[in-house]
């Protein structure tokens, strides 16, 4: 078998294919939705014509082409099988191509890029127009309901301001011997002091700062030590179940809880060496990633913009449903009555109060899941710019790519969002009526029944969930609606679905020991500043028998910091590696243009992925 000489990589699109870059909009765009002519004129990408058909011997490449494809394993150069690569110098004589790949003869194939008149060209306007609307509108009611309520209510009282006055009724008892009235009080047990102090104070502060250094130390770590983190949390989990078994048997007396803990446990020490071949490729994504996010920080203020809008929204339900719930009445109301010695209860149902009790639910779910879905969104957006665009020649990574791709997720494709979560929010409040039902049934077989729906519904909402995240993904990378989007996402799982879940099992475990890692440190720095505060303080001069509230309440306030302050990178990471592992699916040739020392590590770490895209 003979190879061509070694040729550089042409650029991705072939520059042949497309205007020249004058021509294009002003940079900072993406996805390039609207940087390309229109399907009539989009030539497939590669040009099919150029190439025999698979079951064709393939022949060497002309040594005059200027038009090499970037995507067909089998015409690959001879430099890219041995020592001397082109792509930044690494080696790869350990990793020859996948099976059926390189090579003449009737095995060989050609494994084209889908075509990119179709993938960039997503419908013009804005997606799933109804559902924003629709959106819009129950958000509208709730404001309505809270406009309604909320004035009502007297919140020094907690009482309706139109209600009549309480009356307090005291009653004092003493006990009078021998003409003498007596009283004595006695306390057992410790004092309970809050005391928000300096030392509180100072602690919360450091907190704070403790959390914030070391979660940039664990991103830090992610970097550098990819393989040795997937390692080590993967063990961990594993011993968590083992001592978590062991623990529900002797401690809890759950035989079965302790039992289940323990077979998971088995099948991952049964999965390791399955999982051990997919770590390269996992290590490599989650350092790309990590690179990706600390790079680009304003996706790490989008997610901090996300919380706080979160939380915002958190409290004004509450006070909503609150204020509902007094104005209108309960939902539901019971009454014991007592004839001849029997128990009789009953309960009323108030129509009205019922129906916004549930649209206040439902609308808290909505609105939870597009808030939830923006941030996922907008991170999908500036991954998805990072691997089509950094690097490019025609055209170069935007100057600030999360404005731009917070803007498509709040205009374009904020429909597409609003439908997606329509779907998990009517699951979801499913799931909180069936919950009820088992809560309110007088029938055991009744409430069997709605604990059964209760269950399922609960495994079909992960299983939206997780694909509506990769949904959501293709959404940010080419502006599909979501009914596009999914049917999208539906190939890749079949193509991809097993590796993907295991990518982010392992990477999830990273994140999520890291959250408790930090959330732990940051407990213990807590502890230490307040002790010294404590200790430094003149007026610290509680009995011994005291009980420090204050500090309890500060240990677990910077347990929260800590957990949720690496928890905002966490969720930037899991939404980068979800679009980072779709470009890879549907266009590796792509990331061998713009990054080939990239491309050249996935080729070592996963060939099948390198050469092989999710629509063959």
């Amino acid at each position: 078998m003979s190879y061509p000489q070694q040729q550089q990589p042409a650029a991705y699109p072939p520059q042949a294919q497309y205007p020249p870059p004058q021509q294009y909009p002003p940079q900072g765009q993406y996805p390039p939705q609207g940087q390309y002519p229109p399907p009539q004129q989009q030539p497939a990408y590669p040009p099919q014509g150029q190439y025999p058909p698979p079951q064709q011997p393939y022949q060497p490449y002309p040594t005059n082409s200027s038009q090499e494809p970037l995507n067909a394993p089998g015409g690959y150069v001879k430099s890219d099988y041995t020592g001397n690569t082109g792509y930044g110098g690494a080696s790869a004589s350990t990793a020859p191509p996948p099976p059926g790949y390189g090579g003449d003869g009737p095995s060989a194939t050609i494994v084209a890029s889908p075509d990119a008149s179709n993938r960039f060209q997503p419908p013009e306007g804005a997606q799933d127009l109804w559902a924003a609307l629709l959106f819009i509108a129950q958000f509208a009611g709730m404001l309505a309901i809270a406009a309604v309520s909320i004035p009502k209510v007297d919140f020094k009282t907690m009482r309706l301001k139109d209600a009549p006055p309480s009356t307090t009724t005291t009653t004092n008892s003493s006990s009078t011997s021998n003409g003498r009235t007596s009283s004595s009080s006695s306390t057992t047990g410790p004092t309970a002091t809050v005391d928000f102090g300096t030392a509180a104070i100072t602690s919360m502060v450091a907190s704070a700062v403790v959390a914030f250094a070391l979660s940039g130390m664990y991103l830090m770590a992610m970097r550098k030590y990819p393989v040795k983190l997937l390692i080590a949390t993967f063990w961990l989990s594993i011993a968590y179940f083992i001592v978590a078994g062991i623990a529900a048997i002797l401690v809890g007396k759950s035989i079965v809880g302790g039992v289940m803990c323990l077979i998971i446990a088995g099948l991952y020490i049964w999965a390791y060496q399955g999982y051990k071949s997919r770590m390269p490729f996992a290590a490599l994504i989650m350092s790309t990633v990590s690179d990706l996010t600390a790079r680009y920080t304003g996706t790490l203020w989008a997610g901090v913009l996300g919380l706080l809008f979160n939380l915002a929204y958190v409290i004004f339900y509450a006070v909503t449903v609150v204020c509902s719930t007094m104005y209108f009445g309960q939902a539901k109301s019971r009454s014991t009555t007592t004839v001849n010695g029997r128990t009789t209860t009953t309960s009323t149902v108030n129509p009205a109060a019922y129906a916004i009790g549930l649209f206040l639910l439902f609308s808290f779910y909505w609105t939870s899941q597009v808030i939830k879905n923006v941030l996922h969104t907008t991170v999908a957006g500036v991954a998805a710019a990072y691997y089509f665009m950094a690097g490019s020649n025609f055209s170069g990574m935007p100057a600030n790519p999360t404005v731009g791709a917070f803007k498509r997720s709040m205009t374009t494709s904020f429909g597409s969002i609003c439908f997606g979560s329509l779907i998990i929010a009517l699951i979801q409040t499913a799931r909180a009526l069936a919950r009820q039902m088992a809560q309110d049934s007088d029938s055991a077989i009744g409430a069997f029944v709605a604990c059964c729906i209760e269950c399922l519904l609960a495994y079909i909402e992960s299983i939206a969930e997780y694909f509506n995240k990769y949904a959501f993904t293709q959404v940010a990378i080419y502006g599909k609606d979501f009914c596009r989007a999914a049917k999208d996402t539906w190939t890749m799982i079949k193509d991809r679905g097993v590796d993907a879940l295991i990518n982010d099992d392992l990477i999830g475990n990273v994140l999520g020991w890291g959250s408790l890692l930090i959330g732990g440190l940051t407990v213990l720095v807590t502890w230490i500043v307040y002790a010294i505060g404590e200790a430094a303080s003149s007026s610290s001069s509680s009995s011994a028998n005291a009980v420090d509230v204050t500090m309890i309440i500060v240990l677990i306030l910077a347990f929260l910091i800590g957990v949720v302050m690496f928890s905002l990178i966490a969720g930037v990471i899991d939404s980068a590696v979800a679009t980072i592992f779709v470009c890879i699916a549907e266009d590796p040739a792509a990331l061998r243009a713009t990054k080939p020392e990239l491309w050249e590590q996935l080729r070592q770490t996963y060939p099948d992925a390198a050469f092989v895209n999710m629509y063959t």
